[in-house]
């Protein structure tokens, strides 16, 4: 059976600063989608990156007395540090900077725009935000503020700017979203992209080097510089290798974006519009989550009201991070987070209940010497357990659902072993069976928890593999791809031999 392929995407970070927890959980969230993709038999890629040019990046490198990339190199290798102690299981990583991968294709798709005459210059003479990289007009402000980011001057601009003709495609594109050819999670964000596009207006696609010096030259014109939007966005197309490739044929549109509801208008009203322009295939989904709050406000770099995702790491572990973020933030609303929360989660729900049915099945098993798992019939149990769920989730991209319904399992285990006591059973000759039987089905259980929580709960995964010690989990993996059938061989065995090797999944921590 040859895989799918499927192509997932992040919004490239703006590295002008250190990442925080915000920047954390879009990549969580793509990090778990991508290997539930593997999970469910396709080859994934999986790009991410860094927006490196405009006026923000330039000035705060000023400030600082650094050469830019300089500073970018710093603020970049930062990101892919968090990443790293994420463990996001990327294969592309592309920086807006590479002018070997990037500039190429950024030029190209360009030029073929220009050639459909859907770009032309004109004066212009508007209000614009550096910290959007975006021109605004007086109803997008209040009190003359940006809203994303108030403590940003709004800069009156007047200068010659290459425009593109998003009006020419916009009906287009409405009618790629209302008809779920370009499907947008979630309903909310759907209906707001349909206002937007219904009053949306032509798009500036370049500043002049005078006052943006930073960037990608328009061809045929050196005194401007490709706008931020045309240059970032193709980033999905030269990460892989448009632009570059002769040959490069239009099968890669991607098959998921992933980026925050504030962006939400480049990537579902420009970026489309773009493509069809250029006569290349448009996405297929768009994920736009909501922002991550601290005390209710917004993570802002700028205002310094963020938390930093790598002391959360240090000191709770990458697991139950991730696991808070997924279990705790809806994808149609913000959420705020904090670290008193991390704290309940990690000792409630992660030791109290998850990791104290592990401990208590499988010391129980050690102790009575359950060397192999056995399926019991019990309908109301497997269909739970059904591969589908995985299949399900995948269809709306719901993790704080697919969590739910996994805890939900777990708590039913711990309840269903302390009705049970297969401890005070196995005392009992009369009932020493029974006991054996319900333990042999509870480690059953264990494994196919693992299985269904192993894109989540990664280096839980590789703790349990290592504490049940059997064949049927050694091999698989969400990090690659190519798992599919070993998963199918774990998530399926109704018999499988184990050798447990007791270890602490999550360490207590004084608080």
């Amino acid at each position: 059976m040859s895989q799918k392929k499927f192509y997932i995407t992040t919004a490239i970070a703006y590295p002008n600063w250190k990442p925080h927890m915000g920047h954390a959980l879009e990549i969580i969230i793509a990090d778990t989608l991508a290997r539930m993709h593997r999970m469910s038999w396709k080859e994934v890629e999986f790009q991410t990156g860094t927006d490196e040019h405009g006026i923000k990046n330039r000035r705060t490198a000023q400030k600082e007395w650094k050469d830019i990339l300089e500073f970018l190199d710093e603020n970049v290798s930062a990101f892919q540090d968090m990443y790293k102690k994420l463990k996001v299981s990327y294969n592309t990583f592309l920086r807006t900077s590479d002018k070997t991968n990037h500039y190429p294709g950024v030029q190209k798709i360009r030029k073929k725009m220009a050639d459909k005459w859907d770009i032309y210059k004109q004066s212009y003479n508007g209000l614009y935000c550096a910290g959007c990289e975006s021109f605004k007009t007086e109803k997008d402000l209040v009190n003359g503020k940006c809203i994303d980011h108030p403590n940003q001057k709004i800069e009156k601009v007047e200068e010659e700017n290459y425009f593109f003709k998003l009006s020419k495609y916009k009906d287009q594109v409405i009618d790629l979203i209302k008809n779920e050819k370009y499907k947008i999670f979630p309903e909310i964000r759907k209906n707001e992209m349909l206002t937007f596009l219904e009053n949306s207006r032509d798009v500036s696609f370049s500043r002049p080097k005078s006052s943006s010096p930073w960037g990608i030259s328009v061809p045929d014109d050196e005194n401007h510089v490709i706008y931020v939007w045309c240059d970032a966005l193709s980033n999905y197309l030269t990460g892989q290798w448009y632009g570059l490739n002769e040959n490069w044929e239009n099968t890669r549109p991607a098959d998921l974006h992933i980026v925050w509801k504030d962006i939400q208008r480049f990537h579902a009203a420009f970026w489309p519009a773009m493509l069809l322009s250029a006569d290349i295939d448009v996405p297929k989904e768009l994920l736009a989550h909501g922002f991550l709050t601290l005390n209710s406000n917004k993570m802002w770099k700028s205002t310094g009201n963020t938390i930093d995702p790598m002391e959360a790491i240090e000191k709770y572990g990458r697991d139950p991070l991730v696991f808070n973020l997924l279990y705790d933030v809806p994808s149609d609303w913000d959420w705020d987070f904090s670290m008193s929360r991390l704290n309940n989660v990690y000792n409630s729900m992660l030791i109290g209940s998850r990791w104290n049915l592990v401990n208590r099945v499988t010391k129980l098993s050690e102790k009575f010497w359950i060397t192999n798992g056995k399926l019991w019939k019990n309908e109301n149990w497997f269909k739970d357990f059904n591969i589908s769920t995985i299949n399900d989730f995948l269809k709306n991209h719901d993790t704080k659902w697919y969590l739910e319904k996994r805890y939900h399992l777990v708590q039913k285990a711990n309840e269903y072993i302390t009705k049970e006591e297969p401890w005070t059973k196995y005392k009992d000759d009369s009932t020493k069976a029974e006991a054996v039987e319900c333990l042999e089905f509870l480690l059953y259980i264990v494994k196919n928890l693992t299985v269904l929580s192993a894109p989540i709960l990664v280096e839980s995964f590789e703790k349990i593999k290592n504490i049940l010690w059997t064949d049927i989990l050694n091999w698989l993996t969400t990090d690659t791809n190519g798992s599919f059938e070993v998963r199918e061989k774990a998530f399926n065995a109704t018999e499988f031999n184990v050798n447990i090797q007791p270890e602490i999944i999550y360490p207590r921590i004084e608080e």
